[in-house]
């Protein structure tokens, strides 16, 4: 027994160093690499082998066949069987396949193992026989893949190799105990670690840190840039905003020249001045809702509507667009559409305009054809799918030029169309208005033949009559001419009494002079506080009060003023011109609102909707 103990003394002496390894690999190494975490089972199954010739040194040794003697074997077999898959990890040959055939011969071996084991003759016959394969399977791998590592890595993993084929080869054959196997084994894993995982670890963790601080650098890069759009969004809305206000001065004036003018040469500059104010403040507006869109403010704000009558007001937006030119419009609605809908019809019908508007421009012949169509779904048939085609036959966009064509202030044909205005925005709003209606858009085009760009948003359908669209249509075609506005109530007001506050003088004078055919009494202010004072000394009938003021503002003066006129009707002011914002000025408490630029018909008409109440 003391013999035993003396030989075993070499090994005893080299499992705490397994257990240092395996604690270190286990606590650090594991999870980094496939390499690493096939190392980790590599050396947990060598120190458990260890741990078992350990006792069997102790013991009987290898000169009979015990119950010790053979899951000794199995051991050695999996010890093996890690071996051989930490040099397939480390020579990248490793693949699921080759893993399961692998773990299939381990079962097998341990299995043969099991069976053998009442037969001590055959045991000894066949139970290192696939550990000895394993060992001598990975010798050969890493000397077929010795190009994946240097000169010193192939003689560490032939020196292991060696040692090992050759103790299972003496253990077999002479049932020789050789106690230094595993003490050299340890050594060799040790020498291992520093000479082939460290580095590689290090490299890893540099790898990481590398990745760590790219990372934080991407994020910062990120907030600056989401910063610098945050700003630049802003500034465009700010923009946007602030050219609202002298462009109702300017469009407010021209409107006031052209209805004075007795010259035609006069009447036609005039004109000439609002078609390009009005395209300037079509401009404006896109500018402002991609800001919204970037800056993620736009919402939605759903109602009920009728299909048919913004397909009509399509119909007479493109109209004055193509007159003049060999170009037919034509409409095509699916007849069993349902005409009462729910969603944003503001939006809808912007998207609408704008794809109407684009064709129109690039379309010099032929036919611009509106098509929608519809797939009702939902529980109880309560949604429809909208699919909406505008096609036309214009001069089409070349292939390679499709892809940016969504893209903001992009435009294809650059050099064809540089005549034609257009800031290219529209077809960028389309594209975010409809992906926020939870839609999507497709194009289609042939250079010189045409354009087709279709889009489906789904909206939900209104319960009620559950009308068709041309049910509805022919009901419209058939009834009464509707009562004009004109019709509802007088033109003039003279006992009525009005007034405007604005910081802006000649936004004063532009109110002023589209409220004259009212024959009204009209009072003006520059703020907030001299509105206040004039409304607690005397009884307004109607008070249009610009937002955006200096000081008190216009949301702050309504505050005020309603304690001492409940019964004044406010309209609001404001170069907000979003298409949410009537809601929003009438959740604030006002009773309507203005966009500016103003214009007189628009204006005259909230005159008479207030006065004809009252």
């Amino acid at each position: 027994m003391a013999l035993h103990f003396n030989e075993a003394f070499i090994e005893l002496s080299m499992i705490p160093f397994l257990c240092v390894l395996s604690a270190f690999l286990g606590g650090r190494m594991a999870t980094k690499s496939e390499i690493n975490r096939r190392y980790l089972l590599l050396v947990i199954s060598t120190l458990i082998a260890a741990v078992f010739e350990l006792v069997l040194d102790v013991t009987t040794g290898m000169k009979s066949v015990t119950a010790w003697t053979k899951i000794f074997y199995g051991v050695i077999n999996i010890n093996a069987y890690c071996l051989m898959c930490y040099v397939a990890a480390y020579t990248n040959v490793i693949s699921r396949r080759f893993t399961d055939i692998h773990f299939l011969i381990l079962t097998v071996s341990l299995t043969l193992l099991v069976v053998f084991g009442r037969n001590d003759r055959l045991y000894m016959i066949f139970s290192p026989g696939f550990g000895v394969l394993f060992v001598i399977e990975g010798f050969i791998l890493q000397i077929i893949f010795q190009e994946h590592y240097g000169k010193g890595q192939f003689i560490v993993m032939n020196l292991m190799f060696i040692l090992l084929i050759d103790s299972f080869v003496m253990q077999y054959l002479f049932r020789l105990n050789l106690p230094f196997v595993y003490a050299v084994a340890t050594i060799m894993l040790v020498f291992t670690f520093f000479y082939l995982e460290a580095p590689t670890y290090r490299r890893l963790i540099g790898a990481q840190n590398e990745t760590e601080e790219a990372r934080i650098a991407a994020e910062e890069s990120m907030k600056r840039a989401g910063a610098a759009n945050k700003a630049k969004s802003n500034f465009l809305a700010s923009t946007s905003h602030e050219i609202r206000t002298p462009m109702n001065a300017i469009l407010g004036i021209n409107e006031m020249i052209y209805a004075e003018a007795q010259d035609s040469e006069t009447r036609k500059a005039s004109n000439d001045i609002k078609d390009a104010g009005e395209h300037l403040l079509n401009i404006v507006n896109n500018i402002l809702d991609i800001s919204k869109i970037e800056a993620g403010k736009m919402e939605l704000y759903e109602s009920d509507y009728h299909l048919w009558e913004i397909l009509k007001d399509c119909e007479s937006y493109i109209t004055p667009l193509i007159s003049g030119k060999p170009v037919k419009f034509i409409l095509n609605a699916e007849p069993s559409l349902p005409e009462h809908l729910h969603g944003d019809s503001l939006r809808l019908k912007q998207v609408l305009t704008n794809l109407l508007n684009n064709a129109a421009k690039y379309t010099q012949s032929g036919n611009i054809t509106l098509t929608v169509t519809g797939n009702v779904t939902g529980n109880g048939n309560s949604a429809v799918i909208l699919t909406v085609t505008v096609e036309d036959t214009g001069m089409g966009i070349r292939q390679e030029e499709t892809v940016k064509i969504f893209e903001p202030f992009e435009r294809a044909n650059i050099v064809e169309t540089r005549h034609i205005p257009g800031a290219g925005l529209g077809l960028a709003l389309v594209r975010d208005i409809i992906h926020i209606m939870s839609g999507n858009i497709q194009l289609e085009s042939k250079y010189g033949e045409g354009t087709k760009i279709t889009f489906n948003v789904p909206q939900r359908i209104s319960r009620g009559d559950n009308i068709t669209i041309k049910e509805y249509e022919e009901f419209m075609q058939n009834a009464a001419p509707a009562e004009t506005v004109n019709d509802e109530g007088p033109s003039v007001w003279p006992g009525a009494k009005i007034l405007v506050v604005d910081d802006t003088p000649v936004n004063l004078v532009v109110a002023k002079g589209m409220l004259k055919e009212s024959m009204a009494d009209i009072e003006t202010a520059e703020s907030g506080e001299e509105a206040l004072e004039k409304i607690k000394a005397g009884h307004y009938d109607i008070v249009f009060l610009d937002h955006k003021m200096p000081g008190m503002d216009g949301v702050e003066t309504l505050g005020h003023a309603k304690k001492y006129a409940p019964d004044t009707s406010f309209i609001a002011l404001t170069a907000n011109a979003g298409g949410n914002a009537r809601a929003e000025y009438i959740a604030m408490g006002f009773d309507d609102y203005l966009p500016k630029p103003f214009k007189s018909l628009e204006m005259m008409r909230i005159l008479k909707e207030c006065l004809n109440k009252k």
